[in-house]
């Protein structure tokens, strides 16, 4: 169950926290990263970033389902 959790945590709720709660924080013109504004560079950052979060509670997810089979 520990597992199960962990895995909705990681997997939604920190990708969903970083881009929408934390919008005032990063909604920023300056400073300029790679040339982008820091807005798009957070937005653009969070596409692996989510896939790694997802990777992650998926193996959490595995190791849950794993756990109630032996």
């Amino acid at each position: 169950m520990l597992f199960r959790v962990a895995a909705l945590i990681i997997g939604l709720i920190v990708p969903m926290f970083a881009i929408v709660a934390l919008f005032p924080w990063y909604d920023r013109v300056n400073p300029l990263i790679f040339g982008f504004p820091f807005l798009y560079f957070w937005i653009f950052l969070w596409f692996p970033l989510t896939t790694l979060c997802l990777y992650g509670a998926w193996k959490l997810e595995n190791r849950a389902i794993r756990g109630e089979e032996g």
